[in-house]
């Protein structure tokens, strides 16, 4: 357990200190399991009134009075440089464990940690400071880039391309053949080959459990700087651009494209050979079937300009109580008209 002291801590986070510096924290704490010996990072101000006056706080500027902690223009940030002082997970060991397979024709660069378990097949290329961990599958001709980690299980196809400083979690599958079939003249599903390849470019993060299929030709690429969430499916063929936020359970249909840029919220899913312009917002369980201009936000199934979806879902809501007006203007046009109900049957 790491123990720093208050004063430390406003070094890390530049922050402004308040109170007892020499006060000593073991970590840090949620607004709703708060402790006197960690320290809880607040970014909305309206809930430090329910936080115990003796637990030191990490918040916006002007609001600590009465206790110890720290303030910052942007307290949210501060996790980025605090976190890791607490982070107790063991760093893998350099070097190749005994118990790992590599292949002679491989090429590994310094500072490499291979865990047991992992094998490298011909022609792999791997560069300085690449982490694998425990049993991961790199197949042939694979490379990957400088200071990349790859967690325990993760399966990387034959001559998928893996950028620097790319973060794979446990479970993902790249590469793997995409979903492509066709109907014979005889009405059976024939397999069409899928022999492409997978690109990942630099800087790219992918959740736990996810998949990334090969192209049937040509190249599955996500572009710079993207982060793809757990148990997201990335079809062959697919571009993803740079900086794009792909949240976890989405689904990409084959051939879609994503520009530069843009969010794909939980649950979405985007059909086949779809193009979604740069800066676009999804939201969340939307279901996409037809193009989306740059910088559009759009909900809904099929997806649509959020607020024409907000408007039609308000509409929606309303069709019980329209149905009951209506039953009731039907039945005093009944009485009106002199109707029955044996008239009406």
């Amino acid at each position: 357990m790491s123990f720093i002291t208050l004063a430390e801590v406003a070094a890390i986070t530049r922050g402004r200190l308040i109170g007892d510096g020499d006060r000593v924290i073991c970590g840090v704490c949620s607004p709703e399991l708060p402790r006197d010996d960690m320290i809880c990072v607040v970014w909305e101000n309206k809930v430090l009134p329910g936080i115990p006056a003796s637990v030191p706080v990490l918040s916006g500027v002007g609001a600590i009075s009465g206790r110890d902690g720290i303030e910052m223009e942007r307290p949210k940030e501060a996790l980025i440089a605090l976190l890791p002082r607490f982070d107790m997970r063991r760093n893998e060991p350099l070097g190749i464990s005994p118990r790992a397979f590599v292949h002679e024709s491989g090429t590994i660069g310094a500072g490499v940690a291979i865990g047991p378990g992992c094998v490298i097949s011909e022609g792999v290329v791997i560069g300085s400071g690449v982490v694998l961990q425990a049993n991961v599958y790199v197949g042939h001709g694979v490379e990957i880039g400088d200071g990349s980690h790859i967690s325990a299980l993760v399966t990387l196809h034959d001559f998928t391309k893996i950028g620097k400083r790319v973060r794979l979690h446990s479970g993902v599958v790249v590469g793997d053949e995409g979903f492509g079939y066709i109907q014979d003249g005889e009405g059976q599903r024939v397999k069409i080959p899928q022999i492409g390849a997978v690109i990942i470019e630099d800087d790219v993060e992918v959740g736990a459990n996810s998949t990334i299929d090969r192209a049937t030709f040509g190249a599955t690429r996500i572009g710079r700087g993207t982060k793809i969430g757990s148990l997201t499916h990335i079809a062959h063929n697919c571009d993803i651009g740079e900086d794009c936020i792909v949240v976890g359970f989405v689904a990409v249909g084959g051939s879609a494209r994503i520009g530069d840029g843009s969010v794909v919220a939980g649950q979405a899913g985007i059909a086949d050979h779809v193009t979604i312009g740069r800066g676009v917002t999804i939201a969340g369980r939307s279901g996409v079937t037809k193009v989306i201009k740059d910088g559009l936000v759009v909900s809904g199934f099929p997806a649509r300009e959020h607020a024409e979806e907000t408007k039609f879902q308000a509409s929606l809501r309303r069709v019980p109580e329209l149905l009951e007006r209506t039953k009731r203007l039907e039945r005093r046009m009944d009485g009106i008209n002199g109707k029955s109900e044996e008239d009406k049957a």
